[in-house]
This record gives structure tokens, sequence and C-alpha cells, in this order.
């Protein structure tokens, strides 16, 4: 039994981290079954046992990974079928992608969701969730949010993208491959709380509605947050 250990909200069945996205698109890609196991950002003694303290953790017989790219790779080697990451260049460019997606997506987007963040998540985890995105922002999540220029930093970063799927239905061609899913991961991480800094009509929104319809489609429906935000920047 393969079970992913993933983050939710106060709502154990919102999930919305963008790293455990990327796990479940894959294994629906490969056509692979889990059990879900959620827990929440101060659940830590739950994956005790991964040797270390991040969520997504997939636990598969007598295996345990974690990282979302060093699942993608055991993925690829413990079913072969419908390979992720293939070889060669190709896990490379994988690599490339993430890189790149951490800086100009990731970053706007945190601007965007610390503050929806914040609202879904279960009282008890507040405490840790500001300390340890303080220490790492180097700064309060206050002066850290900004969803107006977060939104512009996004829409600058995906540019070279949304050209990029003006030619091609996918990000590796005619079919969606690990480097769709190391950035729908992203943007499901957005959708799921409630946030859209794309427009449906542009390139980049027809793409994630084509990577959302094909996991609902065998997975049911994904849970949205329904926030409304209490001021704007």
């Amino acid at each position: 039994m393969r079970e992913l250990f993933e983050l939710c909200g106060a709502d154990r069945e919102l999930l919305f981290s963008p790293y455990c996205w990327r796990v479940r698109l894959a294994m629906a890609h490969k056509g692979l079954d889990w059990q879900s196991r959620p827990i929440r950002f101060t659940d830590k003694e739950l994956i005790a046992f991964s040797g270390q303290k991040l969520v997504p953790v997939l636990s598969d017989g007598g295996e345990t990974v974690h990282d979302s790219l060093a699942i993608f790779t055991y993925l690829d080697r413990r079913y072969p079928q419908r390979p992720l990451l293939g070889e060669g260049l190709a896990a490379e460019r994988a690599r490339l992608v993430e890189r790149l997606s951490f800086h100009m997506v990731r970053i706007p987007l945190l601007k965007i969701l610390i503050p929806r963040v914040w609202q879904v998540i279960d009282p008890a985890d507040r405490e840790y969730f500001r300390s340890s995105r303080e220490q790492a922002l180097g700064m309060s999540l206050e002066a850290f949010a900004d969803p107006q220029g977060g939104e512009r930093l996004f829409r600058e970063g995906v540019a070279p993208l949304e050209m990029w799927l003006r030619d091609q239905p996918f990000l590796e061609g005619q079919a969606p491959g690990g480097c769709d899913y190391l950035l729908a991961g992203m943007l499901l991480w957005a959708w799921c709380l409630g946030a859209q800094p794309w427009t449906d009509d542009s390139a980049l929104g027809a793409w994630f509605a084509r990577i959302l319809q094909a996991y609902e489609a065998t997975h049911g429906p994904v849970k949205r947050a329904m926030i409304e935000m209490e001021q704007s920047r």
C-alpha cells in the first residue's frame, strides 16, 4: 500500500502544498493508487520515520522517499511505465525547470499566498508557521506579503512559458510529463487556496485546465478554499 504524507489545513480535505501536488500528479500520471495521510504543520511525529521533517513523504512497501524530485526519480525506477523524468538530458531539463520555477513562480506566488495560508491552517499551527517562515524570509509575514506585487512578478515570470504553450499543449510536447507536473504543483498551490493570478483564456490557463481536468477525471474534484481576504494591498 502506497501512503502519501501530505500537508493539509485545518480542514483535512484541503491539500495545498505545491510539492505534495507534484507527487499526486506524478502518481496519477503513472496510473498508481495511494492512500492520502494528511498532516498539519506541527504533526512532525507522524513523519519521523522518514528521518526528516518535511512533506511530501511517500511510503511504498519497504521504501520511504521524501522530496518531490527524489520521489519522481524513485517512481521512474520502481514503476518504469510512462516515465516522468527519463534519463540524461531529460532529467537535467527537469532539474532546470525546478530551479527556474522556484525563483520565477514560487517566490511571486508566496507573496500572494502567505495571507491565505495563514487563514486556512489550524490555529495550533500558526505560531510555528509564523516563526519558521519569518526566520526563512528575514522579515515579518506582513512585510513580505504583497498580493499585487506578487501577481505582477508572476506574470513576468511565466511570460516565456506563455509563449512556449502557444505552440504546444504541454511543456513536454503533445502529452504531459515531469516538467509539466513540477510547474503544475505550484499553480495548484495557488488554485487550492482560492487564488488564480493567470487568466483562463491565456495559454498558461488552458494548459492548467488540461492538467486539472485530467487529474479530476480519475481522482475526483479537487477541494478549493473559499477565502475572503480581509484586506488587499
